[in-house]
C-alpha cells in the first residue's frame, strides 16, 4: 500500500502527540498521587556515606533524593524536593546537625527537586547554574507544565556560574560541575564531594531501571545526557558512592550499565535515521531485544522520540 508524505506526518504527528500526553498524563498523576497524600508527612531516612555527608531519600518516594554535608562549616543540602516536604528535610538534617542550611545547591530546576526553594531561600543561599535561574524565573516546573504566576525571589538561585564552582566545606572540596552538554535539562549539575567521594547526579542519572527524560521544552539532550554521563565516569572511581535523583544509592558499576543503555540505544536510532526511516518507522520497529527489561521509568518510544530529535541539534 501506498502512503503520502502527508499522511505520513500526521501519523508522526499525533505519535509525538500521544507520547507528550503520555508524559503530562503521568507527571499530572503523579501530582494528584503526591497531592491526595500528605505530603508533609513524608518520611525522609538517612543514610550515612562518609563522616560528614549523607544521603536524605523520601519514603514514598515523592520528590528527588537530597544530599547533606554537615561539620564545623555548617550545613550545605544539594536539592530540596518540594515545599510541603521541607518541615520533614529540616527534622531530618537537625538530626545530624542543628542549625540553618547555610548553602543550598539545584542540581536542576524540576518541580520534585528544586519544589522547596521558596522555604529554604528565607534564610540559605541557593546556587545553581545559570539557566536554572532563567526557567525559575519563568515559573516552569517541567517541561511546557508552568506555575500560576510568579516565583517569589527567595525561590531563585542568589549565586549562580556558567560551568562550576568548588566550595571547601566541612573539610573537603565540594564540586558543582555543569559538563558542557545539554542533558536532562539545559542547566543541570553533579556536585562531587571530593574526600568523602560522593557525586549527586541529579536527574541526569535516575536509577530505576529505565530510560531517562529529557526535557526537550528548555532545550534538554539525549545526546548531551550520554556525553555527560561519559565525563562523570570517567570522574569517578570504583570506590565513589552516587547518589542518583531518584532511586536506591549506586555503584560505577550501576552507572556504566546505565550509560550503556542509554549509548546503545542512541546507536540504533541513529542507524536507522541514517537509513532514513522515519521516526514513525523506528517506533513500529521498537528496540532490540536485549532492551525488553528497560521498563523502570519513561518507556522505550518517548525514549526514541527524545533521541530522534537530539540527533538534529
Amino acid at each position: 500500500m501506498n502512503t503520502s508524505e502527508g499522511s505520513i506526518g500526521g501519523v508522526v504527528m499525533v505519535r509525538f502527540f500521544l507520547f507528550v500526553c503520555f508524559y503530562f498524563l503521568a507527571l499530572s498523576s503523579f501530582l494528584g498521587v503526591a497531592g491526595a497524600q500528605d505530603l508533609s508527612q513524608v518520611k525522609q531516612e538517612i543514610v550515612q556515606l562518609s563522616d560528614t555527608v549523607y544521603l536524605i531519600v523520601p519514603n514514598p518516594p515523592y520528590g528527588g533524593n537530597l544530599a547533606v554535608s554537615v561539620g564545623d562549616d555548617g550545613i550545605l543540602l544539594v536539592d530540596d524536593q518540594m515545599m510541603p516536604m521541607t518541615p520533614g528535610i529540616r527534622e531530618a538534617i537537625a538530626s545530624l546537625q542543628e542549625g540553618r542550611v547555610e548553602y543550598l545547591i539545584n542540581t536542576h530546576y524540576h518541580y520534585d527537586h528544586a519544589g522547596g526553594n521558596e522555604a529554604f531561600g528565607k534564610d540559605s543561599v541557593i546556587v545553581a547554574q545559570h539557566n536554572v535561574h532563567m526557567r525559575l524565573a519563568e515559573g516552569r516546573e517541567a517541561g511546557a507544565r508552568f506555575i500560576e504566576g510568579e516565583r517569589p525571589v527567595e525561590a531563585l538561585p542568589d549565586i549562580t556560574f556558567e560551568s562550576d564552582m568548588r566550595f571547601y566545606w566541612n573539610g573537603e572540596a565540594v564540586d558543582v560541575i555543569h559538563f558542557p552538554n545539554n542533558s536532562h535539562t539545559d542547566g543541570d549539575s553533579v556536585i562531587y564531594f571530593r574526600d568523602s567521594n560522593v557525586v549527586h547526579t541529579g536527574d541526569q542519572y535516575v536509577n530505576l531501571n529505565g530510560f531517562p527524560y529529557i526535557d526537550r521544552d528548555v532545550g534538554g539532550s539525549a545526546i548531551g545526557l550520554r556525553d555527560n554521563i561519559g565525563a562523570l565516569l570517567d570522574l569517578i572511581d570504583d570506590e565513589t558512592k552516587i547518589i542518583p535523583g531518584h532511586g536506591p544509592l549506586a555503584t560505577k558499576a550501576d552507572l556504566k550499565a546505565f550509560h550503556s543503555i542509554v549509548s546503545d540505544s542512541i546507536s540504533v536510532v541513529q542507524a536507522f535515521k541514517e537509513q532514513g526511516k522515519s521516526l514513525d518507522e523506528i517506533q513500529q520497529a521498537g528496540l532490540p531485544k536485549k532492551f525488553e527489561g528497560v521498563v523502570g521509568f519513561m518507556p522505550a518510544g518517548l525514549w526514541i522520540q527524545f533521541v530522534f530529535d537530539s540527533l538534529d541539534d
